[in-house]
């Protein structure tokens, strides 16, 4: 899905959604409050669309008015969402606590980190999380969303991949990094919790390739140590995708599915030079107190503090002790290690 706001001239909103399906007429809901809410479907033409096969009529684009949406004059709080997914469109600005700031969280962790998100997202216009849910047609269209200088994206995006739009297009770059043992011990709980019956349709939220693999989990038992030896002594090459050196593929991979050019943990170490604030998990305050200073934000951020479960650490620590553990992020530790060792001094600080 593509799409653009053109003009809202308080009275008028014009916009353009192209739908994944480029036979079908796309629509759109407006939404005026919590129970007032108007379906329009888009009816005109936009030539270029058509013109460049992106869609077979090109009837894509869409005019909110009074005639066809009663309220939109006076409404403040007006969302405009695509009917299909309920991706936002645009979202009338109306507040003045808005910063005229671009940033990008790059998130690491399977199991997201909402707080930091909840965090930031009241400071800005426009706001996006879980970018690596959507089509990759879709998060271009976030990145270049020019009807708004103040806009928030986050999701498990590779670095790479994005990094030359993102910096086209002005935007801040912030990265917290996680002990990589947790991490590798949250994301085995979750394949174990996705392999449950009944966990199909909430398991979605973490991705493909995490339903993909979750099978291989019905019968193991992450009590037993002698088995999870085994199983991550010669992991499927669909666990292999979520729990190898996960950090160092999202940072430093060109794509998906090709690795990282040589010496991984460099460049993954040079992927972290470019990002504008890197913070340890340990101390997410300093991480945002870097953010605040580096979107030179009014007032302060909330402080927040991640909790980690006990099954989580205790795993962790059984993990530690656990060769084939080590080597699946022999190359995460490298970088987490030498993280560390860099911001020792402050928590949450710049490299490069």
């Amino acid at each position: 899905m593509l799409f653009s706001i053109d003009e809202d001239t308080g009275s008028r909103i014009v916009g353009w959604v192209m739908p994944d399906n480029p036979a079908t007429t796309p629509k759109v809901v407006i939404h005026l409050g919590p129970q007032d809410h108007v379906v329009i479907d888009a009816f005109v033409v936009r030539p270029l669309l058509r013109e460049q096969g992106l869609h077979n009529t090109g009837v894509c684009g869409f005019v909110v008015d009074e005639n066809n949406c009663p309220g939109v004059t006076a409404a403040g709080q007006l969302e405009i969402k695509d009917a299909e997914n309920q991706i936002l469109i645009y979202r009338r600005r109306n507040d003045a606590q808005f910063i005229d700031q671009k940033f990008l969280r790059v998130e690491t962790q399977l199991f997201r980190s909402h707080s930091l998100d909840a965090a930031l997202i009241a400071r800005f216009h426009m706001t996006y999380k879980s970018l690596e849910l959507l089509p990759e047609e879709t998060t271009r269209s976030i990145f270049a969303i020019s009807f708004t200088n103040s806009l928030f994206a986050s999701g498990r995006i590779f670095w790479r991949v994005w990094e030359p739009m993102v910096r086209d297009r002005n935007f801040k770059a912030g990265i917290l990094l996680r002990d990589p043992f947790e991490e590798l011990s949250e994301r085995l709980l979750i394949l174990k919790w996705a392999s449950l019956s009944g966990a199909n349709s909430t398991a979605a939220v973490f991705g493909q390739a995490v339903q993909l693999c979750a099978k291989t989990f019905c019968n193991v038992n992450l009590g037993d140590v002698t088995a999870l030896h085994d199983l991550l002594s010669r992991p499927s090459d669909e666990l292999r995708a979520v729990l190898y050196n996960p950090f160092v593929y999202q940072l430093a991979a060109p794509n998906a599915f090709d690795p990282p050019r040589t010496p991984e943990t460099a460049a993954a170490l040079d992927s972290l030079a470019e990002m504008d604030a890197v913070g340890l998990r340990d101390d997410a305050g300093a991480f945002l107190r870097l953010v605040a200073a580096v979107l030179d934000l009014p007032g302060q951020l909330p402080g927040i503090s991640p909790c980690t479960s006990q099954t989580v650490i205790g795993l962790a620590e059984i993990l530690r002790e656990m060769g084939p553990a080590r080597a699946l992020i022999e190359k995460d530790l490298e970088v987490y290690s030498e993280v560390a060792r860099v911001l020792a001094p402050h928590p949450a600080n710049q490299l490069g």
